[in-house]
């Protein structure tokens, strides 16, 4: 799926409504949420965007206006005409020095498209969904920022390649490419836990906006399951 402008999401045509169906349009969607955003003073510097083949699906992703340690806030976003899944977004982060994003994978989820919902329910939803992802855009930059201080061993980043690899994290025809990316990671800091995640973000940041929410979260799986064995 190619990377789209917003001009090419908002003309999608919303489909009809029926008594138990009732879809938002990808532009009512992110009308809705762009100004639950702008009501927490923040605003969002870049925006990109993904679709189908149908363009019944959009995934997108914004990034905001707030930086801390390198790291800046980013929001992926959601939205589905064809009943795939429930509006909803997500936490996400920007690394600046190496154009790396993850996310939580997590989505908050409003309900899926009813008979119920109209412009003004979409934007009591949207305000809500924002401010509880921006308590979790402050959790994941604190985890992120967190793996600096879990320092690897040869060793144990090739035991963590091969838990990333088992769990569909790093694919392994990606094998390859993944020890570059993370060649280019060690050249900026030490080899550590935040290293070898930031490989991995590497790898998957020239897919599909799709995916890139489910890698990030076999990828923080790896990364926490090692922090459990560490601690335990």
């Amino acid at each position: 799926m190619k990377r789209l402008n917003e001009q090419a999401v908002r003309a999608v045509p919303e489909p009809e409504f029926t008594r138990s169906w009732h879809p938002m349009s990808h532009g009512k969607v992110i009308d809705a949420l762009e100004l639950a955003v702008n009501k927490t003073g923040m605003e969002i510097a870049d925006k990109t965007y993904s679709m189908n083949g149908s363009g019944m699906n959009m995934f997108g992703t914004w990034t905001l206006d707030h930086e801390t340690n390198g790291f800046r806030w980013m929001i992926g976003l959601r939205n589905s005409m064809c009943k795939s899944f429930a509006i909803g977004i997500a936490a996400g982060d920007y690394v600046t020095v190496c154009s790396n994003m993850m996310f939580s994978g997590e989505f908050i989820e409003f309900r899926r498209h009813t008979s119920g919902v109209d412009l003004e329910e979409l934007r009591l939803l949207s305000d809500r969904a924002v401010k509880g992802v921006f308590k979790k855009l402050e959790d994941l930059t604190m985890w992120h920022d967190n793996l600096k201080g879990y320092s690897l061993t040869d060793g144990e980043f090739k035991l963590l390649t091969f838990d990333a690899m088992k769990s569909g994290a790093v694919a392994p025809a990606k094998f390859k490419r993944f020890l570059e990316c993370h060649e280019q990671e060690v050249a900026i800091s030490d080899q550590s836990l935040y290293t070898f995640h930031g490989a991995g973000t590497r790898l998957i940041k020239d897919n599909s906006l799709f995916n890139i929410s489910d890698y990030s979260k076999h990828l923080t799986g790896v990364c926490d399951d090692y922090m459990i064995r560490l601690a335990a």
